[in-house]
């Protein structure tokens, strides 16, 4: 012993006590050995220096040296030797079976271990001080033998210390020793405080267990479990007895404070390491490292998953899993964990599933109990499972291999607790292990919960209630939903469980289908009904607590969630592979290898493909199941199976939810695809090495053979051949094999068909079978075992007798095939209440097993995408609204009403904050509807309850209900209407009724107090009584079937309901709230607001203005938001008023314009920065109104209203004026003289007193001011309007030159005419001055004479007066667009030569009138504006000449007289400053001038003047004077236009001739050529048409014959030529610039010798026939007389020739002398003495010359 000078040790004093009591009761001579035994100790505690006797003890020599587990809790250390010598006599007395012996050594061992004397583990296979301790635990579990109730106390102390304690560390088969130990203390004591405490025990042991496991330290502090909590599952008394939960409470609390005490103080001295070697991650010894629980999850399901060794030790285990040592010794050889904690903790929870497993008969209620507190300690571990027990592999692999097998044996059980266990821990499953879970759950979850719940006519009735409180609790975490729904419902190969659970609860909730029979009794119904509602109301809860998390939504309403758990996953849209995290904590190793899994995101177009597939497969397999050949053909379609026969094959084979019979039918089939589909099906199957039956068992399970024998005969021969292909020597050829089939088939239904009687033996099967193999016997034995094979096992499907116990509806999840899972482990009922699951369901279930984590896809999703809600609710939505509705329309129970409408409201939250618009509106509409507000008289305490929701609905839901708000405010519209009428005040049709009773009445505001109905006089009641006879929902008025008649009954319920309506409260705060609705809630609310306001004034029989103050309000509330959303609700808001404001109805239109004014009189409190536009926008509904109403008061009101806002808040106006100015401007053409004249004041106010606050913003109010003057100038009510406005203009005209206007103000304007300064070309002047110059110059064709002098003379005024500080663009401007519009009205429209076309109508421009004066005018106005600003202008010359050109050729000759005026006064003015290239220009448009002038007398020659337009077919009388009378007409106005285009071209000719005068030195010989080509050109084209012979006979026969034979044109031709002649003599002798001698000598011969050849013409013609071609007689000596001057001037010009010239032109000309000698000439003889002249000057000397 090691050296110690303390006297009595701690430990002595600890022992010494304990063995003196065991020495005192050895008496018995037996016991002799012990008590020398424990003297010895005594005395070697009490002298420790003394030397002893070590012989007794086995191992003093060589445990002296090895470390012992104990010590006295100081310095003091004991070896191995010595501990045992020590522990020895403890264990020996507590082996001795004597009580009084026991109890002593038990409480010194219970001690050692709470003080922390005893140090180590205990473990069985470790070293020897392990080994010690271990045997130490054994003994004191064998304690529990002597069935004391005293000692099972100190027993269950000791063994709670001992698993409790620090330094004394228990695993593996000790740690299962103690727990196996506890749970028989549990079963066998007789004590319920006892009984208490061991269950206690057992919990406080499993926590520590796995809370160590999880902390990965033996050190974590635990808290003392909650026992009052722990005594709740079981509901027995003896355990809930208040002092039994408080003495056992005492119990635990104290043994884990004592430990923690020791912990603490001991740790403090640094006793203890950090780990005590309870990290280890291997086994001392271990050679082989293979972990059972590291095989992965595709092993577990594939390989290991419910092994058949499994089933066999679980089903054996029935006698007692823990029971038996060696069993369990067996068992836990195999878990080989290198970490001890975590091995501990799968041990516990292993043992703990095998205990849970066991089915005792129900004679033995004590092994009962023992199941019961089996799963209660599972319950508890798994609500309390930590992140490595969700996430470990190992740990998730127990569950599948262990739990999952527990679950499946006790899921069927009738006793009622464990049926609540089992759902409970299948919560904690769904809750905390989902992610790792995901096949597992997919069973379980429709095998214990929605087969209770689909099970509506004779459920049990608590079964049915717990599953539905489950399904509650399931839904306060609101993510285990949305993970059901995409991990399972939108998998292929899983049911889908959430459509089931809502579709189970709707039933439920329904209650039990009438005529069906049920034994459920009606207070059971009820509270069924009651408890699936609140269901459904937690599922839509759960729901719209979702995706209030996902978008960060507030919800102050809904419950708090209780975190089921501390989750260690990551949501988001990552899938998480069978839950594994990233790892553990400390050193927990993962599976080296990993599942093979599929990759993928729950992101919703992924969830939506998925979803979208399987609903399509859906339904191909339902088509199939109706029609195969359909099916087939829309899976192929849809490319959901493959066209091959190959793949039609597989998907037969695989598919789930095939109508099995179908199948056989399609296979059966004789056309070729169904033919090819058959052969490939039996082909994928390989019957290699299989006996004849076992194929055929094979073969069949997939389908049902069909019942015509041609198709049993086609299937099977193919059978045969296959077989005999895979198994070559079986028999001798494939007929063999296919008489055999058929004859097993045979077989198997005589021995297995109820119906058949006399059953075929052995030998008659054999005697049948004779002959078969190519005439050969088979062996006799082979047929026997035949026999006997079939006749003890049926060949059946694979689904036969467990599918169709319990029919479900055809839903999706049958069609997948997951109601065969859930009906095969419903057995048959019988009388025993305790019958399990039998051992065939559970092999089923491995194979089920095996399948589906075959075909499912192994990767969780964990929902994060709010989108997915979307599918979820296209799934429930349809069965909640029916299961609110319909309890809430037949039910008055107010319990029943609060879930309903909370359900309503849930629905409605989930639905509109999804945008969910059809869905939404359902939940809305049904909700309004059960107001009964459109039916007053029926409405009861539930209808006030809803109307309530509603009020609820619209303050909490309102910035997500988009347009349902309609359907809210009709609701709220209705009720303020009942409440008027509760008061007894008169509806607003009194005011507003479309029929004017009372020409005074007016919409003043209504009675301030009215007598309540129920006080009013029956005779008083009428506007009450209308609401009686309301009609349905949607109507708005009285319903066609309503009765016009009201009784008293009727009355009566009338005033007791609207009595009900105080209950409500005041409904305003959904318009004072409005004020919190977000930017696009808002304006939702406004559209509805509008529309229900709409409906109302709409009304034909009761028009209201509620909504419409509302819509005031509402605005008056919102009018501080920002800009941008504010226009958004002011567009909505100014299409209504605008609508109303046009009403017919004046009264109530008046209100609206009202109302109008009083939100624009607070809108313009609000300041408005420059160059915004919100005032405009808000006053347009008063322009739109202005414009469109018929009404002369409403277009007088809203004059009066701007005229207010003017006069009141004109400094706050900005944009707002240009509103004001639109309506000023319509009112100028309004056909009412006071509007006119009220709107004239208004404007005139404005621009004397506020003209700087029009201008001070922006110059487009100055614009809209200048328009609107331009309006008034039009006005024909009061000429002095007009002038008044035009001097309006003159004064804005010269603001704006003066700068005083818009950015004007930026400017300073030249001081003089002389400054160079001119204003910016920019957008602003134009857009400024054009406006202005614009409407005077329209004046311009007013016809009153006065206006259009007085605004030419403004116009030109202002344009001299400011026009120096134009630029040339802004010049070019105002000649094009004010100037130059002036002359359009003649520019292009025909103006009649004579004048004679004035307009008859009084309104329109006097022609005659405005030629004479206001177009000569102007054009002198615009010729001396051009002059003034010639430096400026002066590149608008052309434009300019070409407005006097556009003039000249108009066919009238005062205008184009005025243009040719105009033409040289221009040049008079401002000739001598042009250019060379000006001039150019000038001569051009002379030119232009002349040609377009040119007389036409083509129409008195054509063809149907001459035929008179009459045809042969019409010549009758009256239709020949009709024509002549119509070519009379034409022919005098043909004729007057070509004589007036003559006269034109004289005065062309004329003024050509001035400006040549004028200018004559300045022109060049280039010029002087140009005119001449035009002048030249006039003289050619008279003459042709005075040559025209036609002509002139047409012109004799319609004129006197005086004037006929005169040529018409001769004077235009004379003065032509002459101005030709003039010209070209001119040049010759000025020679200007360019002069070229010989082209004008050219041009000069060339003119003489046209002119001398026409008037040989002339002269020297005869009369060729009676029609006359030329004139005779006087006639043509007059022609002569007259071309005599032009003759002799070109004479004269031969003769001043020179010689030489004349010399060289002779040749060509003497014939033409010599002619004119010989011709006839003229009166007056200037042409003969012209030639003599000539003769004798001229040619003689050249005669002479050339004769010498």
């Amino acid at each position: 012993m090691a050296s110690t000078e303390v006297e009595d040790s701690r430990l002595a004093r600890v022992v010494i006590p304990s063995l003196e009591k065991i020495i005192k009761n050895a008496s018995w001579r037996k016991h002799s050995k012990l008590a020398h035994e424990c003297k010895s100790l005594i005395l070697r505690l009490r002298s420790p220096n003394a030397d002893h006797d070590d012989s007794s003890s086995p191992s003093s020599d060589s445990g002296s040296s090895l470390p012992g587990p104990l010590h006295d809790g100081s310095s003091a250390e004991y070896s191995l030797s010595e501990s045992e010598i020590i522990l020895s006599p403890l264990l020996t007395a507590s082996s001795t079976g004597v009580l009084k012996i026991v109890d002593p050594a038990l409480d010194c061992i219970q001690k050692l271990i709470a003080h922390g004397y005893l140090r180590g583990e205990a473990d069985p296979t470790g070293a020897p001080e392990a080994l010690l301790l271990s045997k130490l635990i054994e003994t004191i579990c064998k304690c529990h033998e002597l069935d004391d109730e005293a000692l099972e106390l100190l027993l269950l102390k000791t063994l709670l210390t001992a698993v409790t304690s620090i330094s004394l560390r228990i695993h593996g088969d000790s740690l299962l020793q103690i727990v196996r130990t506890c749970y028989g203390i549990y079963l066998g004591s007789r004590n319920p405080v006892n009984q208490a405490t061991a269950k206690a025990s057992l919990v406080q042991m499993s926590v520590i267990v796995f809370r160590r496991m999880e902390a990965d330290s033996s050190t974590v502090p635990i808290q003392p479990i909650v026992v009052a909590e722990l005594m709740e599952p079981t509901g027995r008394s003896s355990e809930s007895d208040p002092s039994t939960t408080q003495s056992v409470q005492g119990f635990i609390t104290k043994i884990m404070q004592d430990i923690d005490g020791v912990f603490n103080s001991a740790n403090s001295k640094g006793t203890f390491g950090a780990h005590d070697g309870a990290f280890e991650t291997s086994l001392p010894g271990t050679a082989n490292p293979t972990d059972l629980l590291d095989s992965t999850d595709k092993d577990m399901l594939d390989a290991k998953y419910w092994e058949i060794s499994m089933y066999k030790s679980a089903l054996e285990g029935r006698k007692g899993e823990l029971a038996d040592g060696e069993v369990e010794k067996d068992d836990d050889s195999e878990v080989q964990i290198g970490n001890k904690l975590r091995r501990d903790a799968f041990l516990v929870f292993r043992a703990l599933c095998k205990l849970s497993m066991k089915t005792p008969p129900k004679e033995d209620p004590e092994l009962m109990r023992g199941k019961i507190v089996a799963l209660e300690l599972l319950k508890i571990l798994l609500e309390n499972a930590g992140a490595v027990f969700r996430t470990s592999d190992r740990f998730l692999g127990a569950i599948k291999q262990y739990l999952c097998l527990s679950l499946l044996k006790n899921s069927a059980s009738n006793l009622m607790i464990i049926f609540q266990l089992s759902c409970s821990i299948l919560l904690s499953l769904v809750s905390r292990f989902r992610a790792g879970l995901k096949a597992e759950i997919g069973v379980f979850f429709p095998m214990i919960v929605l087969r209770v719940l689909e099970n509506v006519a004779q459920p049990d009735f608590q079964q049915k209630m717990t599953v539905l409180r489950f399904l509650e609790k399931l839904c306060v975490d609101s993510q285990i939903l949305v993970d059901i729904f995409i991990n399972y419902d939108c998998d292929v190969n899983s049911s889908n469980i959430f459509e089931r659970m809502v579709n189970g609860l709707l039933k439920t909730a329904q209650g039990v289908p009438p005529g069906m029979v049920t034994t459920l009794l009606p207070p059971q119904e009820a509270a069924m009904k009651l408890e699936a509602l609140k269901c459904l109301v937690a599922v839509l809860r759960s729901m719209g607590d979702w995706v209030n998390k996902q978008l960060r939504l507030p919800d102050p309403y809904s419950a708090k969630v209780l975190e089921i758990d501390d989750r260690n996953l990551e949501e988001g849209s990552h899938p998480v592979e069978n839950g594994k995290g990233d790892g553990g904590h400390g050193g927990f190793e993962r599976s080296e290898s990993q599942s093979e899994l599929s990759s993928g995101t729950s992101d919703a177009l992924a969830i939506e493909q998925r979803r979208a597939y399987k609903l399509e497969l859906q339904e191909g397999i339902s088509i199939f199941n109706k029609k195969p050949k359909k099916g087939i053909e829309f899976l192929i379609k849809a490319n959901k199976v493959g066209d091959s026969p190959e793949e039609i094959a597989a998907f037969l084979k695989d598919a789930s939810g095939l109508d099995k019979t179908l199948v056989g039918d399609y296979l059966g089939e004789r056309e070729d695809l169904s033919l090819k589909v058959m052969h490939a099906y039996v082909d994928s199957f390989d019957f290699q090495g299989m006996e004849f039956d076992e194929a055929i068992r094979a073969f069949l399970r997939g389908f049902r053979l069909p019942g015509e024998a041609q198709k049993i005969d086609r299937i099977m021969e193919k059978f045969a051949e296959r077989y005999c292909k895979c198994n070559p020597k079986a028999f001798s050829s494939a007929d063999t094999a296919y008489v055999l089939a058929y004859s097993v088939i045979l077989l198997n239904t005589d021995a297995h068909n109820p119906m058949v009687k006399s059953k075929m033996t052995a030998d008659g099967f054999i005697r049948n079978n004779r002959g078969i193999d190519d005439g050969k016997d088979l062996p006799e034995e082979y047929l026997r075992a035949l026999y006997e094979r079939i006749s003890r096992n049926e060949i059946k499907m694979k689904d036969d007798g467990l599918g169709q116990q319990q029919k479900q509806p055809a839903n999706s999840s049958r069609l997948l095939g997951l109601d065969t899972i859930l009906n095969i482990v419903v057995p048959r009922r019988s009388d025993d209440m305790y019958m399990e699951t039998s051992d065939d369901l559970i092999r089923h279930m491995q194979e089920r097993f095996k399948e589906k984590a075959r075909k499912s896809e192994s990767v969780y999703y964990a929902a994060s995408d709010v989108v997915i809600l979307r599918f979820m609710v296209e799934v429930c939505w349809a069965p909640m609204l029916a299961a609110f509705s319909v309890p809430l329309d037949q039910s008055d129970d107010a319990g029943i009403t609060t879930l309903c409408l909370e359900g309503f409201h849930h629905a409605i939250h989930v639905t509109s904050v999804m945008s969910l618009k059809t869905h939404r509106d359902a939940f809305v509409t049904s909700l309004a509807k059960f107001t009964s507000l459109h039916s007053p008289a029926d409405i009861k305490q539930k209808n006030i309850e809803a109307i309530k929701a509603i009020v609820k609905l619209a303050e909490e839901e309102g910035n997500y209900l988009q347009d349902a708000w309609e359907h809210i405010l009709t609701c709220v519209s209705r009720f303020e209407h009942l409440h008027l009428l509760g008061e007894g005040a008169p509806p607003d049709a009194t005011f507003f009724a479309f029929p004017q009773t009372e020409s005074g009445n007016s919409p003043l505001a209504k009675p301030n107090s009215v007598p309540a109905v129920k006080e009013r006089a029956p005779g008083k009641l009428q506007y009450a009584a209308s609401a009686v006879i309301r009609g349905s929902y949607d109507g708005s008025g009285v319903a066609g079937k309503a009765s016009n008649t009201v009784t008293s009954e009727q009355m009566n319920n009338l005033i007791s309901n609207l009595n009900l309506l105080e209950q409500v409260g005041d409904m305003s705060r959904i318009f004072t709230r409005s004020q919190r609705l977000n930017s696009e809630a808002i304006i939702d609310f406004v559209k509805a607001l509008c529309k229900v306001s709409m409906d109302e004034l709409r009304s034909p029989s009761d028009p209201r203005v509620f909504s419409l103050t509302k819509i005031v309000e509402i605005a008056h509330y919102n009018m501080n938001r920002i800009r941008l959303v504010w226009s958004s609700i002011w567009h909505v808001l100014s299409d209504f008023f605008v609508t109303i404001g046009c009403s017919d109805n004046l009264s109530i239109a008046i209100f609206a314009m009202d109302s109008l004014r009083q939100l624009s009189m607070k809108f313009l409190e609000r300041e408005e920065l420059a160059n915004y536009n919100f005032q405009n926008e808000f006053m347009k509904p008063f322009v739109v109104v202005m414009r469109k109403s018929g009404a002369v008061e409403i277009r007088e009101l809203i004059i009066r209203c701007v005229s207010q806002m003017v006069l009141s808040r004109v400094n706050s106006v900005k944009s707002g004026w240009k509103s004001m100015f639109m309506i000023f401007t319509t009112a100028a053409h309004d056909a009412h003289k006071n509007i006119v004249f009220l709107s004239f004041e208004m404007v005139e106010k404005i621009i004397r007193d506020y003209f700087p606050h029009i201008t001070e913003t922006e110059t487009t109010t100055f614009t809209d001011c200048v328009n609107c003057l331009v309006a008034f100038t039009n006005s024909k009510f009061e000429k002095d309007i007009s002038l008044q406005a035009i001097s309006f203009l003159q004064y804005c005209a010269r603001k704006l030159a003066e700068g005083d206007v818009g950015s004007s103000l930026r400017r300073n304007p030249p001081s003089s005419p002389h400054d160079s300064g001119k204003f910016l070309e920019s957008d602003e002047d134009l857009y400024s001055w054009f406006p202005l110059l614009a409407g005077l110059s329209e004046l311009s064709f007013d016809p009153r004479a006065e206006i259009r002098k007085v605004a030419l003379k403004v116009l030109f005024d202002t344009l001299r007066n400011h026009g120096d500080h134009f630029s040339l663009s802004l010049w070019e401007r105002v000649f094009e667009s004010v100037l130059f519009r002036i002359f359009d009205y003649v520019r292009h429209d025909d103006v009649h030569p004579s004048g004679a076309d004035s307009a008859d109508n009084s309104g329109e421009v006097d022609q005659e009138s405005w030629l004479y004066e206001t177009c000569s005018l102007a054009l002198q106005l615009v010729v001396d504006l051009f002059v003034n600003f010639y430096k400026t202008v002066n590149p608008l010359l052309k434009k300019v000449l070409m407005l006097f050109v556009s003039l000249i050729k108009r066919p009238h000759q005062s205008l184009a007289g005025a243009g040719i005026a105009s033409l040289v006064r221009l040049m008079r003015d401002v000739g001598h400053q042009f250019s060379d290239e000006q001039w150019v220009e000038v001569v051009s448009c002379i030119k232009e001038a002349a040609d377009a002038t040119s007389p036409d007398f083509s129409f008195v020659t054509s063809e149907d003047l001459t035929q008179g337009g009459v045809s042969n077919e019409d010549e009758t009388s009256d239709n020949i004077n009709d024509a002549l009378r119509r070519r009379n007409r034409q022919l005098h106005v043909a004729v007057a236009d070509a004589k007036s285009k003559a006269s034109i071209q004289i005065f062309v000719i004329q003024a050509v001739t001035d400006i040549y005068n004028m200018y004559r030195t300045s022109l060049s010989a280039k010029h002087m050529l140009m005119l001449y080509d035009a002048m030249h050109g006039i003289a050619s084209n008279a003459h042709k048409i005075n040559a025209d012979t036609v002509l002139r006979s047409k012109l004799q026969e319609i004129g006197s014959s005086i004037e006929s034979q005169e040529a018409p044109l001769l004077r235009l031709e004379n003065e032509s030529f002459q101005t030709c002649m003039t010209f070209l003599e001119n040049l010759i002798t000025d020679q200007p610039l360019g002069y070229e001698e010989a082209e004008i000598e050219s041009h000069l011969v060339s003119l003489c010798r046209e002119v001398l050849e026409f008037y040989v013409e002339i002269s020297c013609s005869k009369e060729q026939s009676t029609r006359l071609a030329v004139p005779s007689g006087s006639g043509k000596r007059k022609e002569l007389t007259a071309r005599a001057p032009l003759v002799v001037a070109a004479i004269q010009t031969l003769g001043n020739m020179g010689e030489s010239l004349f010399k060289k032109n002779l040749p060509e000309l003497f014939p033409l002398i010599a002619t004119l000698i010989s011709c006839e000439h003229g009166s007056g003889g200037e042409v003969q003495v012209a030639l003599s002249d000539m003769l004798q000057r001229s040619m003689g000397p050249v005669l002479l010359h050339s004769g010498c």
